[in-house]
């Protein structure tokens, strides 16, 4: 079948919802004795061993703390009063969402990535869904390995009607459990990583390596605890990156467990937003979950899709609407949803890691930090519309301004009566051309300036340490300043500054708190503001008490803040702040001793 034979295919499925426990009939294998199938998530082995005695049959034991099982009603209700347990939760469905069609991997740039080079290899891409067909033309060259769940596996018998029907896509022959009988996961694999052979279409990165991951059945839909295994399995393998095109109108806490076990191990993780629209507010599960790359649906000329789901959990728009991917077998149809914008994300995940980036936190901050804001809502477009060549570099104009990557201040205990400071600094220039960093001492109390040295610097990196002097000022309390400078050879440049609080002499031996180290990663994306604070003090009398660190808005806010007890001369430890849809201006590091002596330190972020 050609291109140009291909008509229009309008499939919709409608996602189910999932009702509350005892709302629902027995579900899935649901006995004569009227068991329902619930997934169970425990504390410890006691609640293991307890839904084990209660179960007439477990189904599933998974690598994180739950289980799934066919029990009684009353067993099952009697679970959620045990205080091992977690949750009881009916092992619910959850579907493909509709879909319709490409002209996506060029509004995404990502050919200009694949010109440039770019394609994806060596990144291995888990398609978390109807399965992925085992022979097609343009995906037979990227398919791995594959797996299905026993309740998805691939049928013949399912019926006709595809996606949108209800059944299958009467395929004549299944060629591994993981083939695809409904044509869902084959359309979603060919946007993510088509294979540039000349035959069908271009994928966004037609290098990676495709992984079937079949936990829908035919018809579309699939069981939480089959979802949550396929997450399980594809996290064992070392995949890099799942693309989820499945959701439901409710959270599933077996399926919460196990995009945990996969966070855990590195794992980039992506899903559609759904297809309630026009709606607000209105995200699906998993795509709803922080851990979740969460994707809604534009059209060609980038205006939102009237279908897709919205809500403050977007990250990311790619697009939905008619969008041309391969279908079983060595065919091709145009499916609508978000569903189809899911891959695109996928995909370029997958470009991202094999340009050198593999932290998953790093690869979703790159993808939002390149994305093209195309005018739609917050909620509607997150960081913007994907743009893969950006992500790689592709779209660089040369003239990046440089970063200020870490910047702090420590006092330097002298005896030639002056005010010491080391500045440690690093910064970098995507574009290579580093030129100089300007240093600049202030003391705010007096309100002078102290001091001020440039350092030169060049190529895409830099780092040191600077001695700054206030002369004639040791012992006075006073509060300092440190501003940096970095310039390009290009003009551009970034200002950042850190302060410290010198401390005071005192004729009795009880000197004020040293702040050795304080350093913060940035783990922040558009819904939260996360740091993580590594710090280092000391006391030359022996009586620390409290260390302090706060998340500080731009007007002097705290809006979170860790408090440790600590002794002796010296204590470090790493704390966590976190804040929700906030933005945090500084970082502030309060050092205490039993005396009352405090010194405190900040960094801006």
């Amino acid at each position: 079948m050609s291109l140009d034979d291909i008509q229009l295919d309008r499939r919709e499925l409608m996602a189910t919802t999932v009702g509350l426990f005892g709302t629902l009939g027995a579900v899935g294998g649901a006995s004569a004795a009227d068991l329902v199938e619930v997934n169970v998530g425990v504390r410890n082995d006691a609640g293991r061993s307890a839904a084990k005695r209660a179960a007439a049959e477990v189904k599933r034991e998974f690598a994180f703390d739950a289980l799934t099982i066919r029990v009684a009603p009353a067993a099952a209700e009697n679970l959620e009063n045990n205080p091992n347990v977690r949750y009881v939760e009916e092992n619910g469905t959850m579907e493909a969402f509709e879909q319709t069609t490409p002209y996506g991997i060029e509004t995404t740039d990502a050919d200009l990535a694949i010109d440039d080079g770019d394609t994806g290899a060596g990144v291995d891409v888990a398609v978390i869904d109807t399965g992925i067909d085992a022979q097609h033309e343009t995906l037979q060259a990227n398919l791995g390995e594959g797996w299905a769940a026993t309740d998805a596996a691939c049928t013949t018998n399912c019926g006709g009607g595809g996606p949108g029907g209800g059944g299958g896509n009467d395929i004549g022959e299944c060629l591994a459990e993981w083939d695809d009988d409904n044509d869902h996961g084959t359309h979603c694999a060919g946007t993510a990583a088509a294979a540039d052979d000349g035959a069908g279409v271009l994928g966004v990165a037609p290098e990676a390596t495709l992984h079937a991951v079949k936990v829908l059945a035919c018809d579309g839909s699939g069981s939480f605890d089959d979802i949550a295994a396929g997450i399980e399995w594809s996290a064992d393998q070392g995949h890099d990156v799942q693309s989820m095109s499945l959701g439901a109108d409710t959270d599933s806490s077996v399926v919460g467990d196990a995009l945990g076990y996969a966070a855990d191990r590195g794992v980039v993780m992506v899903a559609a937003a759904g297809n309630s629209g026009p709606c607000t507010d209105c995200v699906g599960f998993p795509a709803r979950d922080d851990r979740v790359i969460a994707v809604s649906a534009t059209d060609e000329t980038d205006a939102l899709a009237d279908f897709s789901s919205t809500g403050p959990e977007v990250e990311l728009a790619a697009p939905g609407v008619d969008t041309l991917s391969t279908v079983p077998r060595d065919d091709y149809a145009e499916f609508s949803g978000t569903s189809m914008a899911c891959p695109h994300v996928s995909g370029a995940a997958a470009q991202v890691i094999a340009d050198g980036t593999t932290d998953r936190d790093a690869v979703r901050t790159a993808l939002l930090d390149a994305a093209d804001d195309v005018g739609l809502a917050e909620n509607e477009q997150g960081s913007g519309r994907l743009n893969v060549a950006d992500a790689l570099g592709g779209g660089d104009d040369g003239n990046d301004a440089p970063t200020v990557d870490d910047l702090g201040v420590s006092e330097v205990e002298t005896d030639d009566g002056d005010a010491e400071f080391d500045a440690s600094w690093a910064v970098s220039d995507a574009d290579g051309n580093l030129d100089a960093v300007d240093l600049t001492l202030t003391d705010d109390t007096a309100g002078e300036t102290e001091e001020q040295t440039s350092v030169g610097v060049s190529g895409d990196a830099a780092s040191d340490a600077t001695r700054l002097v206030a002369a004639g000022d040791d012992g006075s309390g006073n509060d300092y300043t440190v501003e940096l400078v970095v310039t390009d050879t290009e003009g551009a440049s970034t200002t950042d500054a850190a302060s410290v609080t010198e401390s005071e002499e005192s004729g009795d031996g009880d000197s004020a708190p040293a702040v050795d180290e304080f350093a913060v990663t940035d783990d922040s994306n558009p819904n939260w503001s996360r740091h993580t604070v590594e710090w280092t003090v000391s006391d030359a009398d022996g009586d620390l008490a409290t260390v302090t660190t706060e998340q500080l808005t731009g007007d002097g806010s705290v809006v979170d803040t860790v408090s440790t007890s600590v002794s002796g001369g010296s204590a470090s430890d790493a704390d966590d702040l976190e804040s929700r849809r906030t933005s945090v201006a500084e970082i502030r590091l309060t050092a205490v001793d039993d005396a009352g002596n405090e010194t405190l330190e900040t960094k801006s972020v």
